[in-house]
């Protein structure tokens, strides 16, 4: 089928219509094939008219009813096609459109309507699109979150191969991570519409999981790619090479696709840096990417982040090296029983407690985050230099806000020494030189309390980012009301609505003993409920009072903040 641009006006009188919200649809009644279809602008009415022409020697014989079923189809997009659209002339062509994608559904009209006045990321401008050509080089450099390839794609094929994959895995195809060619060259690759920056061991995986459950949102690579975090001296090439590349993403009707890296959180540059840089380098000022916080009872996360950043890595070492140093024979001898005893007895002799670690943190932290205190000055010291820093100091002082902190730079500070990898555990170490305290992720482990004062690093966020494009989710909401949570995150991100039991009730997402991001615990083997789980949680009663009178005006802030409260 050809589409073109015109203004004859013919045939207009033999003409049966059939009105869509930005475009009348006429279909010719008395031929029995379509040949083509063209567009006749009305007199006084900004509405264009479609006309379709017939060939009966060249096509199979269709009646009106079925001539208007395949328009429809073409035309389902009709607010993006009929501002396109306005830009032709009888001297112009009509605008290159995905043809096949529209007459087989991929994308409609209602796609790209605002929900509860929210856009999806990227896709607003659609509606502005104006053009003068059919040659696909002359299309805009990207459609929706998409840059489009050099060379025009076989859409049929592809929407052929869709349909032969699995559609319920959604395979997907992505670039090369290998920075060859033109580093600023985007062309084949895909933006993140959402990017959750945390925080860890909150359930950033299970919401990832779930999110990306939603039929028209595609998964990145992996569900952690610390672009900003680890990988910041690559390019945005690189970066963008971790999403589903442009063929795919739009030929399967894709609306988004996005990343979950909870090491984003707590840190002040990677929110400008994500911010400017995205506009910078990919936004051509039609967006950026929204972002997604989840948060969880302190305490809890504390001792999540306890068992799975420093407990588990601990006892591994330890094992590792009994294996190393034991015979196998000696080992095939050991039952069950006793290899709880000796994972015990190595427990209680080389790694230190939760409410070691927990006394040694609250120490520090009420110090450094005492008014005026090194929390206060250190930061400000750190980012002196940088000019946004410093305005957003300005303001919140002049607004006689809290002051920005981040507890990275100024308060936890660095290794003392080869045996002291961290000021607050030096007397702990002089107690107890056997325990191990020396790992590589001493960034997690040195803050258990403080990556649980969620509102300290979501305050530079909000400071920067306008508060439409920031949304906070409780875990308690994700556990008990997983689904209708969901939709509220759906709403956020403008997309259609969407069931989410049968994404939700697979279960929770690199929890417990299940380990790994993929990895799923189903909700009927999760015996500790977070009422439960509070009591369990090895903390004498005196430390954990005071953990909580410690937390408390930082929730409080924190709800304040994002403008509800969680159940803590």
């Amino acid at each position: 089928m050809l589409a073109y641009c015109g203004d004859s006006d013919d045939e207009k009188s033999s003409l049966d219509s059939i009105d869509f919200p930005s475009t009348t649809i006429a279909v010719n009644k008395t031929t029995t094939g379509v040949d083509s279809f063209d567009t006749i602008p009305k007199e006084n009415d900004d509405k264009l008219q479609i006309m379709i022409e017939c060939d009966a020697t060249r096509h199979n014989p269709l009646d009106t009813h079925h001539c208007i079923q395949i328009i429809s189809a073409i035309l389902s997009i009709g607010s993006i096609l009929y501002t396109a659209m306005k830009g032709c002339s009888s001297s112009s062509n009509m605008p290159y459109v995905p043809v096949p994608l529209l007459e087989l559904g991929k994308y409609r009209a209602i796609d790209f309507q605002k929900r509860k006045g929210v856009s999806i990321p990227y896709w607003q401008d659609m509606a502005e699109i104006e053009l003068q050509s059919t040659k696909y080089e002359d299309f805009p450099r990207h459609v929706g979150p998409c840059y489009l390839p050099r060379s025009e794609p076989d859409w049929n094929a592809l929407i052929t191969e869709n349909k032969q994959l699995d559609s319920e895995k959604k395979v997907i195809t992505y670039r090369s991570a290998l920075e060859d060619g033109d580093k600023k060259d985007l062309a084949g690759l895909c933006r993140p519409g959402f990017i959750i920056i945390g925080a860890g061991k909150c359930g950033t995986s299970s919401l990832y999981h779930y999110l990306t459950g939603h039929p028209r949102v595609l998964a990145a690579k992996n569900k952690q790619i610390d672009y900003y975090r680890y990988f910041g001296n690559r390019s945005m090439k690189w970066y963008l090479s971790n999403f589903p590349i442009a063929e795919h993403f739009l030929s399967s009707g894709a609306l988004m696709t996005g990343e979950a890296s909870p090491g984003y959180l707590p840190y002040p540059e990677i929110a400008h840096r994500l911010l400017t840089q995205m506009q910078a380098e990919a936004g051509s000022g039609d967006g950026s990417p929204k972002i997604i916080t989840i948060v969880r009872n302190p305490l809890e996360r504390s001792w999540s982040s306890y068992q799975y950043n420093y407990k588990r890595p601990v006892m591994s070492k330890l094992r590792n090296e009994i294996e190393t140093e034991t015979t196998n024979d000696f080992l095939n001898m050991v039952n069950e029983k006793d290899k709880c005893y000796y994972d015990e007895w190595y427990y209680t002799k080389y790694v230190f407690s939760f409410e070691d670690m927990i006394r040694s943190e609250l120490k520090l932290l009420k110090e450094c985050l005492s008014p005026g205190g090194e929390g206060e000055t250190s930061t400000r010291h750190a980012y002196d230099s940088a000019d946004w820093a410093v305005s957003l100091f300005e303001r919140r002082h002049t607004q006689d806000e809290p002051a920005l902190i981040s507890l990275d730079i100024s308060c936890y500070g660095d290794r003392i020494s080869d045996e002291v990898p961290r000021r607050q555990w030096q007397d702990l170490i002089e107690i107890y030189p056997e325990k191990i305290i020396n790992l590589p992720n001493l960034h997690v482990v040195q803050s258990l309390v403080g990556r649980s004062l969620y509102t300290i690093p979501l305050e530079w966020w909000y400071a920067l980012y306008p508060r439409k494009d920031l949304h906070v989710i409780c875990t308690e909401d994700l556990r008990y009301r997983a689904s209708e949570t969901m939709s509220s995150v759906g709403d956020f991100l403008g997309l259609p609505d969407f069931d989410y039991t049968d994404v939700t009730k697979t279960g929770m997402f690199n929890t417990g003993e299940n380990s790994g991001y993929d990895t799923a615990t189903k909700w009927s083997d999760d015996v500790q409920l977070p009422s439960s789980s509070m009591n369990n949680i090895p903390i004498s009663d005196e430390l954990r009072k005071e953990y909580m009178d410690f937390v408390k005006p930082y929730n409080e802030r924190l709800f304040q903040l994002i403008g509800k409260r969680c159940d803590w």
